[in-house]
């Protein structure tokens, strides 16, 4: 299983074809050119490759790349406790 940033970025270059010098941590979704179906697209990837749910909330036009991989990584911290 990828950790959360390989995952994060190997979804936006290969699904979406975001250009990988664009994804920095202070990047928003919005600005990486994803509309509200890829976002929903971006979290059922997310889901499918690291095994945890990713609430609409969490990746929303306004969610940083940072954000993203931080809400991530405590879900897989959370999940591997249990």
């Amino acid at each position: 299983m990828p950790d959360a940033t390989t995952a994060v970025h190997r979804v936006l270059t290969e699904k979406f074809e975001v250009a990988p010098a664009d994804i920095t941590p202070d990047a928003t979704l919005e600005s990486l050119d994803l509309d509200s179906l890829s976002l929903a697209e971006l979290a059922l990837s997310l889901q499918e490759q690291l095994d945890v749910k990713v609430e609409e909330y969490e990746a929303t036009k306004a969610t940083t790349v940072a954000g993203l991989i931080a809400a991530l990584q405590a879900k897989l911290a959370l999940a591997g406790a249990q």
